[in-house]
């Protein structure tokens, strides 16, 4: 949608239902909007060029960046640092472990659990995925100069605090 279409419809709305409308909303609109467009073109990148999902992303990145040179977290740190449903961290799990990505080994801790590792070829996989991600993220917001860059990451974080 061209932005003057979109500030054609936020306008009829103005005009058409004035009980929803407020100030905020031509502000919203398009940044919904544009969350939309980044989030469906990382999710392209990601089932198209590696077939995997944003919940198997997120748990090997969890693992790659984690703070051990081994890769490795308990189900319960992924758990609870990515706030997945016990069943569906399982899934995700179960999935990633099918395609050799990550690997169970045993916990010299605790015999009663198994700890997730990301394999070599999770490693590689969640590399590549990430670095075409952020590429796209960066081509994505390369229509800001960076001035406006830093002033759209102050005011986000602002909105944040």
């Amino acid at each position: 949608m061209k932005t003057k279409e979109l500030g054609l419809r936020i306008e009829r709305v103005k005009t058409r239902k004035p009980e929803i409308y407020n100030d905020v909303l031509p502000i919203v609109v398009p940044f919904y909007m544009f969350q939309q467009n980044l989030s469906e073109g990382i999710s392209k990148i990601q089932e198209n060029k590696y077939q995997i999902t944003n919940s198997e992303v997120d748990v090997m990145r969890c693992l790659y960046l984690s703070n051990n040179d081994d890769n490795i977290l308990s189900p319960t740190k992924i758990f609870e640092k990515l706030m997945f449903t016990s069943g569906a961290i399982t899934k995700v799990l179960k999935k990633l472990e099918e395609k050799a990505y990550i690997k169970r080994i045993e916990n010299k801790y605790d015999k009663r659990s198994k700890l997730v590792q990301l394999t070599p070829k999770g490693c590689e996989v969640c590399k590549n995925a990430l670095t075409d991600m952020f590429k796209y993220e960066e081509k994505t917001f390369s229509k800001l100069t960076k001035e406006e860059r830093e002033l759209y990451k102050d005011l986000t974080l602002k909105l944040l605090s």
